[in-house]
């Protein structure tokens, strides 16, 4: 009877542990990915060989230095609905304790700020106040992973530097909720993932908006400078913020995006997530567009790290095909820069800590324009 019992509760567990790696992605699903790309029916892609010219690359992106203003109204009327950036703020923001943070150094207290959005969609984060500050921001974003506590890594490495640390984790993940919605013609849904996200206006708003709320908020600490950190889905979200807020001066994507014509060499790999795709946004302002939006202005860099040998996505030696072209069309605006790093030292998708050391070193580095 209790083998019996034991093997029911074995076979119980194995069932939901196997619906958490379809639901979210936890580990093994990225090997099992990777098997079933392998094991399916491998059709030729005639784009894997592809070469875009200069004159390709050229006909792709939108932005020049005469209209960088207008297109990145239209950035964010795509994105918001407006061609302002919303005013919003944290309707809370008050002094929490966190023992899984207990043992960070150079930690003076935690707080924790709260972010409604429309349709009950509440953003939750942590603000790591240091002792011994430099009065530098650096607002961390997590991926599709989970939540920020998983970056714990990057903000100790950061916090023991002196800077403060605003962190956020993306929509319905970690401490964010997952609201009942009303959609017409379609009903009732529990919000659980990105992709239920798509049947409300201006679905995007609600992984930038949290991010520009928390820069409103920064402008009034007076911080000498503020930069951004995100991995993976949190990497696509630090480049499209970038692009619509210019009040981000340095940002430092990680294993987040590919161009579109990138990714349709290896759609397989590579395509990615809903808010990744979404076409109204992309046939607008495409990805060239915002690494150079993201990346041009006065004391405004953008360092985009990916990782050579990633278990998940964005891997590989493509970015040869745009690096160099972004980085030269950013000196034609006269101000700011384009830096890119391949990161061959593991072969997982996260933030290495040879990446946080490039990132560092960018940091403590004066880049005058």
């Amino acid at each position: 009877m209790i083998k019996k019992a034991f093997y029911l509760s074995l076979l119980l567990l194995a069932l939901f542990y196997g619906v958490m790696i379809g639901k979210y992605r936890v580990f093994p699903y990225e090997l099992f990915k990777s098997l079933q790309d392998i094991s399916e029916e491998q059709i030729s892609n005639p784009l894997e060989s592809y070469v875009y010219t200069q004159n390709d690359l050229e006909a792709l992106i939108s932005v020049k230095p005469d209209n960088i203003d207008s297109l990145r109204n239209v950035l964010r009327d795509v994105v918001f609905g407006s061609k302002s950036l919303p005013e919003l703020l944290p309707v809370k923001v008050f002094d929490t304790s966190d023992d899984f943070y207990s043992d960070l150094k150079n930690l003076d207290k935690i707080e924790q700020f709260e972010i409604n959005q429309a349709h009950g969609l509440k953003s939750i984060g942590y603000i790591f106040h240091p002792n011994a500050k430099n009065n530098r921001l650096i607002i961390y974003h997590q991926g599709h992973s989970g939540g920020f506590n998983l970056g714990k890594n990057t903000i100790q490495y950061f916090l023991k530097k002196g800077f403060t640390i605003y962190a956020l984790a993306m929509p319905l993940k970690g401490k964010n909720n997952h609201p009942v919605i009303e959609v017409k013609k379609i009903g009732k849904i529990h919000l659980e993932n990105h992709e239920e996200l798509k049947y409300l206006d201006n679905p995007l708003q609600y992984f930038v908006a949290p991010v520009v709320a928390m820069v409103n908020y920064a402008k009034k600490q007076n911080y000498n400078e503020i930069a951004m950190i995100g991995i993976s889905g949190g990497g696509w979200t630090t480049t499209v913020t970038a692009a619509l807020d210019p009040r981000i001066n340095y940002s430092f994507p990680v294993a987040g995006t590919y161009p579109m014509f990138v990714r349709y060499s290896k759609p397989s790999r590579n395509y990615g997530d809903f808010e990744q795709t979404h076409e109204d946004l992309y046939q607008k302002v495409n990805y060239l567009d915002m690494y150079i939006m993201g990346a041009t202005g006065k004391n405004r860099y953008q360092f985009q790290i990916l990782n050579k040998y990633d278990s998940c996505c964005f891997e590989g030696d493509d970015y040869k095909k745009y690096v160099d072209f972004v980085s030269e069309k950013v000196s034609e605006f006269g101000s700011g820069k384009f830096l890119f790093y391949s990161d061959t030292s593991h072969k997982q998708h996260k933030i290495s800590d040879i990446a946080l050391e490039q990132i560092d070193d960018v940091l403590s580095t004066n880049h005058p324009n």
